[in-house]
């Protein structure tokens, strides 16, 4: 089992150096919140009417796949969302409302995931492994921060979002009827944050602020130390870097993680000195001159769940014990993406792993509380800017 120990010496400083410095603009699966104006009237009044209107649910745990309820889970996915509505309740709402994090989009572009399901044993021949099919698919790349200007050189999480349309039959969320289903990756194997008590005290942090999230850094070494991990990785390019769903999903009677990794070796050089918007500049080369190429895999817990845990979403699961085995190939054709009406459609597009076949549900307490919390983003940001969320079925939009 890979164990993260507590940073000791010169990497001490280096994490809080940086955890102080990002922490404040960051805050993964909640909204950062630096007051800067009182709400109006009727902005106070527009919140709380959604946050009365507000109903999360609770998904049951799947106790054949590892998952264990964490101790008082229900109430601290309660505190974790009313931090995030305190969070945005005392930001500054003055113009359009953007994600929570994963802000900054590097454009949303049309591919084909073509499956290939020929290395699934059997019974993993379902959902959308079921059969050999291709599936018109968007794809967002994105920088975590909860800031779109904040500039690409800028350590960060990176994120690519899939979202597969003509997926046929009924979604393990009830509102989500439309024909499409949803992947979300991150560019590490690992998630960042161990437990639920983590968490809530992550988005109590995140709703007072900078200071909140100074003084968090410095009380969680091991959280911090994961982050600046993951901030001090490099990425050239998109399309030619490696992606994880880090969180565990079904795949029919087993438990699985995905990978995207590029088909061929990355060709586009780290920029010596990268400017704020170099990775959508990279990915807008790369498909003006030809196709991308990636390939999606996912990787099958064999019942291992000590040493390949599902609700520990920290521990890599070792690839000597269950290697990724490859299901689908992603074709990137030659294309623009970088029209207003493109990059409008990309920001409004919402992403949720519980907008999926049910073969597909996802696993462990991190994406328990994404459940609710990634819900109670999308519709507080979709009401507040006035626009209707709406599923794509097709190219056709552009």
């Amino acid at each position: 089992m890979k164990s993260i120990k507590a940073p000791t010496g010169q990497k001490i400083m280096n994490t809080l150096k940086l955890s102080l410095l990002s922490l404040s603009t960051f805050g993964l699966l909640a909204c950062q919140s630096t007051p800067q104006a009182p709400l109006s009237a009727e902005m106070a009044q527009r919140f709380n009417q959604f946050s009365n209107a507000f109903q999360p649910s609770a998904p049951a745990l799947d106790s054949r796949l590892g998952e264990v309820a964490a101790p008082n889970e229900s109430r601290s996915t309660r505190e974790i969302e009313q931090s995030i509505l305190t969070a945005l309740k005392n930001d500054h709402l003055a113009g359009p409302m953007t994600r929570d994090v994963h802000a900054k989009h590097h454009g949303c572009v049309k591919a084909q995931v073509k499956v290939n399901n020929q290395n699934l044993a059997p019974e993993l021949r379902v959902g959308i492994f079921a059969q050999n099919q291709s599936f018109p698919s968007w794809i967002r790349f994105s920088n975590g921060a909860s800031h779109a200007a904040q500039s690409d050189a800028k350590g960060d999480i990176r994120g690519m979002a899939i979202k597969l349309m003509g997926v046929q039959g009924p979604k393990l969320m009830q509102d989500h009827t439309a024909p499409t289903q949803d992947l979300v990756m991150m560019n590490n194997r690992e998630f960042f944050i161990e437990n639920i008590n983590d968490y809530v005290q992550f988005s109590e942090a995140i709703a007072h602020g900078k200071w909140g999230l100074a003084k968090f850094a410095v009380t969680h070494p091991r959280v911090s130390y994961r982050l600046y991990q993951i901030f001090a990785q490099k990425m050239a390019n998109p399309i030619e870097s490696q992606f994880f769903s880090a969180t565990a999903y079904r795949l029919g009677p087993k438990a699985i993680k995905f990978k995207v990794q590029p088909c061929q070796t990355p060709r586009t050089p780290m920029p010596t000195n990268p400017g704020p918007n170099y990775l959508r500049e990279a990915l807008s080369t790369s498909l003006s001159q030809g196709n991308g190429c990636m390939d999606l895999m996912v990787q099958v817990n064999p019942g291992n769940f000590s040493q390949m845990p599902i609700e520990n979403a920290t521990v890599e699961w070792p690839e000597s014990l269950a290697p990724y085995l490859p299901v689908a190939r992603i074709e990137i054709p030659q294309q623009s993406f970088e029209s207003e009406a493109q990059m409008n459609f990309c920001e409004n597009l919402s992403f949720t792993p519980w907008h999926a076949l049910p073969e597909h549900r996802p696993l462990g307490v991190t994406n328990r509380v994404r459940r609710s919390v990634y819900e109670l983003i999308s519709s507080f940001r979709h009401d507040f800017n006035g626009v209707q969320r709406r599923e794509p079925t097709d190219f056709k939009i552009f």
